[in-house]
């Protein structure tokens, strides 16, 4: 599992990992709240809006073949939800955004260039309430929009003899290996490494004034950035042995007594919990967590006799239902995920597990006419539509699975869940060929060209010479993928 981003987020001073150590007074507090700098949005000298942009997409491209990403339909509509809710109510937005869940264990969260923002499972379950998990992610929409990672990386690039190209080598390293990632940068870095850190605490107050402005147009309650970071504080405060990350870029308490003060000045707002959230949270736990299915039960049982909030006992039947299904005891999880439906029709978390039920029961043709009904209400949705081909393949229905696919890959060309289906819908019904071009497609978005382009040569070798076309089209897509890999390297060549 990858179990750090420490090295990245000290190098770009995005860090969305909020946790204070150095004491500081109430008043000095209160007084560095009351005017918090504006740093500005410049950094266009050094990168344009439209390069970063592209560097962004190219980095994406990177993090798929890197690290370890949640591929989860259900999640990843959740997560795209709230981070477009946010979004809507931000200043400074240049281009569409992009949320996506990585799976591990610590509390972290990241952003890059381009409008990527990468959420760590860890720091979902950290959080209490939709509010918070809000704050964070509204806090990394700050460093994206004030072009924080674009500002930094040419302050450090000015101290130090580094072409960007290794600055996001290091970086990418760094995502696999944090200690080689840091040694990539390290050359040339000591001397500036002080002044980045310092000007990372300005990057922080800028994120935090300007994210929870947002946090509260869009409809949270503003306490929920204090209520967190001041929870994760009091938590290490303490601590003999503290992550790598509060041991090279401590920061001061002084932050949470301003995010506190800036909560009070926007309003506080009793909001009901969410539903998604519960369930989003709960999903994350029994299916991406490191605990055991069989022990999860155990804590529900549990669980169950202390809330009383009907939100949260409905989400604990849902992660009842996931464990079941997880312990193969499809007949139990039915029973439990029928119910839930029943209440909530439309519910995309319980429409995904009883999918998943469903196919554990070998219910194939149940599955896909069940989905069917789904598909012809809400056919733009990407929860039903993959989960409808993903019945269909093994109920051996490919010609609807490569329908449904190829009319959503029009609007999702980089959904890599979509072109795995249909990969396994060509290999399946044995079209070699079909499948050679998924997996090409599938690798291009893991910045993969070259494997991505012998693919593309084996499905030129098994197309007969007559069907001109289709060779025709394998050529083309050799010849853009080839371009796409020369973008790349002109996009980090400065």
């Amino acid at each position: 599992m990858l179990k750090a981003f420490w090295p990245k987020l000290l190098l770009l001073s995005c860090t969305a990992l909020l946790v204070f150590f150095v004491p500081f007074s109430h008043q000095q507090a209160q007084a560095q709240s009351r005017e918090v700098p504006t740093i500005g949005t410049t950094g266009g000298a050094f990168m344009s809006i439209e390069r970063e942009r592209l560097v962004g997409e190219h980095y994406m491209r990177e993090v798929r073949g890197l690290a370890p990403m949640i591929e989860d339909p259900v999640l990843r509509e959740y997560l795209t939800g709230v981070g477009n809710r946010l979004v809507r109510h931000a200043d400074n937005v240049r281009y569409p955004f992009h949320f996506f869940w990585i799976r591990d264990d610590s509390i972290n969260a990241f952003a890059f260039l381009g409008g990527y923002i990468g959420m760590h499972s860890g720091l979902m379950l950290e959080t209490r309430d939709e509010s918070e998990l809000a704050a964070v992610i509204s806090h990394e929409i700050a460093h994206v929009t004030q072009r924080h990672i674009a500002r930094n990386m040419e302050r450090m690039t000015a101290s130090a003899p580094l072409t960007l190209a290794q600055v996001l080598g290091g970086i990418l390293i760094g995502i696999v290996n944090p200690q080689v990632g840091m040694a990539v940068l390290s050359t040339g870095l000591a001397g500036a490494q002080q002044r980045a850190i310092n000007y990372t605490r300005q990057f922080e107050l800028e994120a935090d004034r300007v994210g929870m402005t947002t946090l509260a147009r869009a409809g949270y309650d503003p306490e929920g950035a204090p209520r967190f970071f001041g929870r994760l504080a009091a938590r290490y405060r303490y601590a003999t042995q503290l992550p790598q990350f509060l041991m090279t870029h401590p920061l001061p308490e002084s932050r949470i007594a301003d995010t506190q003060s800036r909560a009070q000045a926007l309003g506080a707002r009793q909001l009901e919990p969410s539903l998604d959230y519960e369930l989003a949270k709960m999903r994350l736990r029994v299916r991406y967590s490191s605990r055991s299915a069989r022990d999860l039960l155990l804590d529900f049982n549990e669980e169950t006799r202390r809330v009383s909030h009907p939100i949260q006992r409905q989400a604990i039947e849902y992660g009842r239902a996931l464990a079941l299904h997880e312990l193969k005891r499809f007949d139990e999880a039915e029973t439990i995920i029928t119910k839930l439906l029943a209440d909530e029709p439309m519910n995309l978390f319980y429409l995904d597990t009883r999918t998943d039920v469903y196919i554990g029961q070998q219910q194939y043709d149940r599955a896909v006419e069940w989905l069917t009904r789904e598909y012809m209400r809400r056919p733009n949705n990407q929860v039903v539509t993959l989960n409808l081909a993903y019945a269909a393949n093994y109920a051996g229905e490919y010609q609807l699975s490569r329908a449904v696919l190829n009319d959503y890959l029009i609007h999702n060309k980089q959904d890599v869940v979509a072109w795995q289906l249909l990969q396994e819908a060509h290999q399946r019904n044995g079209n070699a060929v079909a499948a050679h071009e998924a997996t090409a497609e599938i690798l291009a978005l893991r910045s993969n060209f070259q494997m991505a382009i012998e693919e593309l040569h084996s499905a030129f070798s098994k197309t007969p010479e007559s069907q001109s076309a289709s060779r025709q089209r394998i050529q083309a897509r050799v010849q853009q993928f080839r371009a796409l890999e020369a973008e790349k390297n002109r996009a980090f060549d400065f």
